[in-house]
């Protein structure tokens, strides 16, 4: 989606020929070494699967007659595959965006891999039939180049050039990827007509260098040509020895930290014109929505669902009333399994089928014709990346999910895409701290859906232990807001309760006598209760006893053992984890040894933990309580975060010694 800008000429003019600076690199397109397909290990990271030996991109404006202004971009890259695994990196991903007629093109496209066989030097072209072309969205299209003959041991290299219509958008330059860079060399060259605002992002050092030029625009007008010289900003970037950047399971989307630069366009300043300012915000973002796409157009749709939505009036409390028309609609609508901006809710409700954005906007319909304010939330799914704060895109918003606002202007939010919960519960990739509300009233700002709700598990346990180190266990669980969510998605993705109860026995080293779950079907509540009792053996050697109190401990290893981390930390969603144990000990048995009792508490209150045992007679109870309050944690306060989680996986590993008399 690219944002539409009117540039209004006084004269056709054509720029000459732009004199492009050449890269000082060791590289020279189309000569690869023996030394390179050779090369065994990047001493750098003998780790490595592949490795970009050089990249260069340049970005020029061109202008004609015909196609007024185009953003050219010529690319070479080459990569040597060091591992088995590496051969994917011979299939090279292009975006190319679309916009009714308008649209993106590739030329010049070229693509070889290299391999040494017997001494020789053998080269393996890219063919048309290698190149494919697949549909990511409406105006997202990606074109993906298969170099043939890539293996282990091949350098592969290619070129293309993208000519880009959206002459007011310079494509993002990203220097870092999931394998090493050696080096990327990035220029721009914008003519002084064009005033760029530049943002970077990143952990690495990127090196700019700035500088005008002069260049020569041949102006056409009253049937003469007139050559009037002007300046353009040349901005040549340079990294060198970029490590790769892996995610994990403590990072939303890699790409808001691999190191890159961005460029926004902020004024027009044409010879014979008023500088013109295009400072883009998000209220401009707000307008193109509602003047340039279908989307509120599609959330005022007559829903046909009539007699229900009557019945569903008449209901007095505005929650009640709210949770009624959600669960009618998806209970009309099924979702299709995509992720949309927007989309006709009148499609789905012939054929009882519909991505979000088709389902929300009919959700949004029928909560306002049963007198619910409702509106859309902007967002970009976690996997997408967030969405820029400094500088407003309309291009990164992907999709919407539906806030509902009740009469104490009370916030409730839902998703078509939800399929295990109810009001308040999203997919986790959904649940982005940086989403953009777009009320009808204007009033409009960014808002954090991950901190929308309390998320909670909550375990009561009562345990027996016998003489010979048996515990019999009754342990009632509940599972609200978010973990409900997880559950049901778990438990769904089963072939049945007994494999739930086969990897429930496995997982804990039990034996369940019997269970009951409740409301795990129910995709509509935010509670799930599970009831279970089990026997579970404690470690008897000799005299002792020795029994973790908390019988299915929250975690026993520390996620975060590296001495230090260059990338934040972010969790799914902030929670608070309880048990509480009752346990019984066999009579002759006396209590050795308790766990220490245990009370911590982070920095700002961004998260806790509590650990209390407490001994009565026979009777001992250990209460356990892990709070997560904060989800994003900086790098610079890791090692708070790692010492917390190791001090929490120390208590659940905690035992009581219990000595025979």
């Amino acid at each position: 989606m690219k944002a539409h800008i009117t540039l209004v000429l006084f004269s056709l003019f054509s720029i000459a020929n732009a004199i492009k600076t050449e890269a000082q690199t060791q590289y020279k397109y189309g000569k690869i070494g023996t030394n390179e397909l050779e090369m065994k290990i990047y001493p750098q990271d003998s780790s490595a699967r592949a490795v970009v030996l050089y990249e260069d991109g340049y970005t020029n404006y061109i202008y004609n007659e015909r196609t007024f202004f185009t953003v050219q971009t010529e690319v070479k890259c080459r990569i040597k595959i060091l591992k088995p695994d590496g051969a994917e990196k011979a299939t090279i991903s292009i975006p190319i965006y679309k916009r009714g007629r308008t649209e993106e093109t590739l030329t010049g496209i070229e693509a070889y891999a290299y391999n040494l066989e017997s001494g020789k030097i053998v080269k393996t072209k890219l063919e048309k039939t290698n190149i494919f072309e697949e549909k990511i969205t409406d105006n997202l299209y990606r074109t993906k180049l298969a170099i043939p003959g890539a293996k282990e041991g091949s350098v592969i290299e290619y070129k293309y050039t993208l000519n880009s219509p959206f002459y007011y958008d310079i494509s993002d330059w990203t220097f870092q990827r999931d394998i090493p860079v050696q080096q990327s060399r990035y220029e721009v060259l914008i003519p002084e007509y064009f005033i760029y605002k530049r943002e970077t992002k990143g952990y690495e050092t990127i090196n700019l260098t700035e500088k005008d030029e002069n260049q020569t625009l041949t102006i056409v007008y009253g049937g003469q040509a007139h050559m009037v010289n002007f300046k353009s900003k040349n901005y040549i970037f340079k990294g060198e020895n970029i490590p790769a950047l892996i995610g994990d399971d403590y990072i939303w989307e890699i790409s808001d930290f691999l190191s890159a630069v961005r460029f926004e366009l902020s004024a027009t300043n044409f010879p014979g014109e008023f500088y013109k300012s295009f400072n883009y915000d998000w209220k401009s973002v707000e307008k193109t929505i509602k003047e340039e796409t279908d989307l509120v157009k599609n959330t005022q749709k007559t829903v046909p669902y009539k007699e229900e939505l009557k019945q569903i009036s008449s209901i007095t409390d505005e929650y009640e009333k709210l949770s009624a028309v959600y669960g009618l609609i998806k209970s009309k609508i099924e979702w299709n399994g995509k992720y949309a901006f927007t989309g006709n809710p009148n499609e789905a409700f012939k054929t009882g089928l519909g991505n979000n954005a088709q389902i929300n906007g009919a959700l949004i319909s029928a909560l306002n014709q049963v007198g619910i304010k409702a509106f859309p939330v902007l967002l970009r799914r976690r996997v997408e990346g967030r969405l820029p704060l400094a500088i407003a895109s309309f291009d990164k918003i992907s999709t919407f999910i539906v806030a509902a606002q009740l009469s104490d202007t009370t916030l409730h939010f839902m998703d078509g895409s939800a399929k295990y919960g109810g009001v308040d519960m999203l997919p986790t990739d959904l649940l982005v701290d940086r989403a953009r509300t777009l009320d009808p009233s204007g009033k409009n700002d960014f808002i954090n859906l991950v901190k929308a709700v309390k998320n909670q598990t909550t375990t009561v346990n009562i345990a027996h232990l016998t003489e010979d180190g048996a515990l019999k266990v009754k342990s009632t669980s509940y599972f609200k807001m978010q973990p409900a969510y997880r559950y049901r998605s778990d438990y769904a993705a089963l072939k049945d309760s007994a494999e739930y109860i086969e990897k429930y026995e496995t997982n804990n080293k039990l034996k369940i006598e019997n269970i009951s779950i409740t409301g795990h079907k129910n995709k509509l509540s935010n509670l799930v209760k599970e009831e279970v009792e089990y026997t579970k053996q404690a470690s008897k050697r000799g005299n002792f006893i020795y029994v973790n109190p908390l019988l299915i401990p929250h975690f026993t290893k520390n996620y975060f053992t590296q001495s230090e981390r260059k990338l934040p930390v972010e969790f799914g969603y902030p929670y608070t984890y309880q048990i509480t144990s009752t346990i019984f000990i066999p009579e002759g048995y006396a209590v050795e040894e308790l766990p220490k009792d245990t009370r911590l508490v982070l920095e700002n209150k961004q998260g806790s933990l509590a650990y209390i045992a407490v001994q009565q007679d026979n009777v001992i109870q250990v209460s356990y309580r892990f709070q997560l309050n904060e989800v994003v944690f900086p790098f610079m306060n890791y090692s708070m975060l790692r010492d917390f989680f190791g001090i929490a996986a120390t208590k659940n590993t905690d035992m009581i010694v219990l000595k025979k008399l």
